[in-house]
């Protein structure tokens, strides 16, 4: 078994330095959201690059709203990925109890439309 790990390095712009993709944030593999994410980050970046070289003053405050705008799908993307694993994968403290229940969860969110419609729109993304 592999061990996999989430990160969030907050903020993700410190003056005139950004992070995108896995440099400022990784997630597991189970919700494929790791290049989306690096996808997503850059369509946040491009214009708040041009603001920032289109004021002669090289204010850094299109950059922080690209952090904050960028952190926000992070954390939701984070929030997913942490509870698709732990939906889809047995944990090493799982019982027959928390098996059942896991089995359950499952069960309500694939045999349901609306369970149907929520894990789609969580497994494909939100906008930036």
């Amino acid at each position: 078994m592999l061990p996999f790990r989430s990160y969030v390095c907050e903020p993700l712009s410190w003056g005139r330095l950004v992070l995108a993709g896995d440099a400022g944030h990784t997630v597991p593999p189970t919700g494929a959201k790791g290049l989306n994410l690096a996808f997503c980050d850059v369509r946040a970046l491009v214009p708040q690059i041009a603001a920032f070289f289109a004021d002669d003053a090289r204010d850094s405050a299109p950059l922080d709203e690209y952090s904050r705008t960028a952190l926000d799908r992070v954390w939701r993307a984070q929030s997913f990925s942490y509870w698709a694993t732990t939906l889809l994968h047995r944990q090493p403290e799982e019982n027959s109890f928390t098996r059942r229940r896991r089995r359950g969860e499952f069960d309500a969110l694939t045999l349901t439309e609306s369970g149907r419609t929520c894990f789609a729109d969580a497994y494909t993304g939100w906008t930036v």
